[in-house]
């Protein structure tokens, strides 16, 4: 019998959400009303089932991928293995047989099928294709205590931490549901006093700390990580900020007047004796000139579309640091592109000389939305002292929504040079 535990399955927990409900009714043709409540979704779901036990794993199965759905703070390291694991990860077979020490063996590899405790437990691991290639998926899970404030109630639940090693790259990936006022599980009576504060930070570490000794995964230079990593969030910032097509095209026209412009500025620095512009700084000119133009035509032009349309993402807020530990922040309302904001231009030399960006904030473009969803999701991507990268998604992701984003921070450095 299938039995899907609270955490997963009641509504403001927010794992499955009921466009995602009604896509597997839909899909398997399970009988019910159009106007259904998530509850009842779910209960169909559960009788569909338990009809057979072929079915009975489709719907565990089910279960165990869209929760890695959704809401999700989810970490990317750096992971380099030592030669001796390097060469086993070669071989799937050899691989699993050394991960499978760490599997505990006395439950079940369906992650709402089991009863939790304190600590997290490693209850399966496979290899699956991706299209950042082959990769490790580790599924833990764990008890802990989520409290509510306001209305002094507390209760347990079920807290699963999915983590997936990328052997192609040497990625380590790390997700987990954002949630506060959590508290470590204990098993004894709930006192709020002498409880111990945890968050999904801290727990999403201790994923990452057991994978790598899993792996036995290499120390790295977290500065020169870093590093890397602000580059290709800075690559993602210039791939989606790219002049529109309409308004290179009026640059390109302007292109003789720039120069002029160029020159009589050289010119007016010219004073014998005391100031001169050199040879090699008055390309400096033409950019900033070429700068000041793209601005007042962007923040300007009617269709804002054109910022927008054929552009897989385009960014509303950015943070950057200059070599001098200038901070720089930009944030555009909600849904405007920041391309066509004042600010953008007026820090895009700093950017674009130091290729480095801490981090953004993007409007993503769906693959393929589901019924109900909006066409665009948020995202955070940012870089920090420690060699990590961290997303933020805020709304209901779906799981192929969540990979290509990942995957674009991935591939950026295969396909340029930092």
């Amino acid at each position: 019998m299938i039995n899907i535990p609270a955490s997963f399955k009641n509504d403001h927990e927010d794992y499955i959400t009921v466009p995602v409900l009604k896509e597997f009714v839909k899909t398997h043709n399970v009988k019910t009303n159009v106007s259904e409540k998530r509850e009842n979704l779910f209960d169909k779901i559960i009788e569909f089932g338990n009809e057979s036990e072929e079915k009975g794993e489709l719907v565990l199965d089910w279960i165990d991928y869209v929760v890695q759905e959704g809401i999700k703070d989810i970490q990317l390291h750096y992971a380099p293995l030592p030669d001796n694991m390097s060469m086993l990860a070669k071989d799937n077979g050899k691989l699993l047989n050394h991960i499978s020490a760490y599997v505990d063996k006395s439950v079940s590899r369906h992650l709402c099928q089991n009863v939790y405790g304190e600590h997290f437990v490693l209850i399966d691991a496979k290899t699956e294709k991706s299209r950042a290639g082959e990769k490790i998926v580790f599924i833990f899970c764990k008890s802990l205590y989520v409290h509510d404030p306001k209305k002094n109630i507390t209760k347990k639940i079920d807290y699963p931490v999915i983590a997936e090693y990328y052997k192609k790259g040497e990625w380590l990936l790390v997700k987990a549901k954002p949630k506060s006022n959590l508290y470590i599980y204990e098993n004894k009576e709930f006192n709020l006093e002498k409880a111990q504060l945890t968050t999904t930070e801290k727990e999403t570490k201790k994923i990452v700390d057991m994978v790598k000794k899993i792996l036995s995964v290499q120390e790295v230079n977290g500065r020169g990580v870093e590093y890397d990593l602000k580059n290709r969030i800075f690559q993602l910032l210039d791939k989606y900020t790219n002049t529109p097509e309409e308004i290179k095209g009026v640059m390109e026209n302007a292109d003789s007047s720039v120069l002029e412009i160029s020159k009589k500025i050289s010119d007016l620095c010219f004073v014998e004796g005391k100031c001169g512009i050199p040879e090699n700084m008055k390309k400096d000119i033409d950019d900033d000139i070429r700068n000041i133009l793209e601005k007042y035509l962007s923040i300007n032009w009617k269709d804002k579309d054109v910022f927008v349309k054929d552009r897989d993402a385009y960014p509303v807020k950015l943070s950057a640091t200059d070599e001098e530990e200038s901070k720089v922040e930009q944030t555009a309302a909600a849904l405007e592109p920041l391309q066509t904001k004042a600010l953008f231009f007026d820090n895009k030399k700093m950017l674009y000389k130091n290729k480095s960006c801490d981090g953004i904030v993007f409007r993503w473009r769906r693959i393929n939305p589901i019924n109900g969803q909006k066409l665009m999701f948020p995202v955070k991507m940012s870089a920090n002292g420690r060699g990590i990268c961290t997303f933020k998604f805020t709304e209901y992701t779906v799981k192929e929504d969540i990979e290509n984003v990942i995957f674009s921070i991935i591939e950026t450095g295969e396909n340029t040079e930092s």
